[in-house]
């Protein structure tokens, strides 16, 4: 019987593309050999100055033919080196823009992965408030639809790219009615966090492929008090990112969770929220249904869950859709 490959599980996979040669954010680079059914984590450079000419020519070799990996504990490190590389990025006017948002979409979802997957710490989340901030820029300099956000985004659902597209479709409803730059960039990360309490749930309920048992979808629902409290912890979000968490499956005419509250009793953050969430949840694949279409999601949406909505924002989701749909 051949001798089982063994790993450590405290190195992460980046992309050497983010790094950058700015700034004391040191920390090693390492590539992946494996030996005798054991995987090892070989040093290939660090991310200082004099490190980086190595990097780059590697990179200028295209397609590189290692991956390259870091210690767990120097995530925080390498997202302040990858949100100064998305800064540039944007910035530059000759990248067109769906490589600026594919970049920073990539960014997004890999440190919602680590939150919901990997347990990252919350010092690492945090980081999704810049790269928000830094998706909320490019979205302002070009006339960006909700079909624009649809070529960019992963059509499979995970808790973490779907707590980015949500982000994303929250934003960019606030760039249409025309909100304030603050108030879209908190719309936009009140979006990609709404779901942070999930990552207090079993993955064993969350991945189940069958319907839930009452006693599970209990356990559940349990993600959005969570959700608040997590937010509410950290102590620097506002009460409308944090009402996002916990008020997005209130239904606008009752009956909804964690508290059955009403109308506008439902914070208007979290009321766009509820109709981003559905929308995404319904359009990307799942291993036990396939993906709606978008015109026939807001049909639905439309006809047959009206009550669970404010009837003015899908009316304007559906209208700022277009003929796109």
């Amino acid at each position: 019987m051949p001798k089982q490959m063994t790993t450590d599980t405290s190195y992460r996979k980046i992309n050497l593309e983010f790094l950058n040669n700015n700034g004391d954010d040191h920390f090693d680079i390492f590539y992946k050999t494996r030996s005798y059914g054991t995987v090892k984590y070989v040093r290939f450079a660090t991310s200082k100055p004099e490190h980086h000419e190595k990097v780059v020519r590697l990179l200028e070799s295209g397609d590189p033919m290692e991956d390259f990996y870091i210690h767990e504990g120097d995530l925080f490190k390498y997202y302040r080196h990858a949100t100064t590389t998305l800064r540039k990025i944007v910035s530059n006017p000759k990248i067109s823009f769906e490589k600026k948002a594919k970049k920073v979409y990539e960014v997004s979802k890999n440190i919602m992965k680590e939150f919901f997957e990997n347990n990252a710490s919350e010092k690492v989340l945090r980081t999704s408030d810049e790269v928000m901030e830094i998706m909320e820029e490019c979205f302002q300099d070009y006339d960006v639809g909700f079909y624009g956000i649809s070529k960019i985004t992963n059509k499979d659902y995970y808790t973490y790219t779907h707590s980015v597209n949500v982000g994303l479709y929250c934003m960019t409803y606030g760039v249409k009615i025309k909100m304030n730059h603050d108030e879209v960039r908190m719309l936009g990360l009140g979006g990609m966090l709404h779901d942070v309490g999930k990552s207090k749930i079993s993955e064993n309920i969350l991945n189940k492929k069958g319907l839930l048992t009452p006693q599970e979808f209990d356990i559940v629902k349990n993600h959005a008090p969570l959700g608040g409290e997590i937010l509410n912890d950290m102590k620097c979000y506002t009460h409308s990112v944090v009402d996002m968490a916990t008020q997005h499956h209130e239904k606008y005419k009752g009956g909804g969770y964690p508290r059955g509250i009403v109308g506008d009793e439902i914070s208007f953050f979290a009321r766009i929220c509820k109709v981003m969430d559905v929308y995404d949840a319904l359009t990307t694949r799942r291993s036990y249904k396939k993906a709606m279409n978008p015109f026939d999601t807001l049909t639905l949406m439309k006809k047959q869950m009206c009550d669970e909505f404010d009837a003015k924002i899908l009316d304007n989701f559906i209208h700022y859709m277009g003929p796109e749909i």
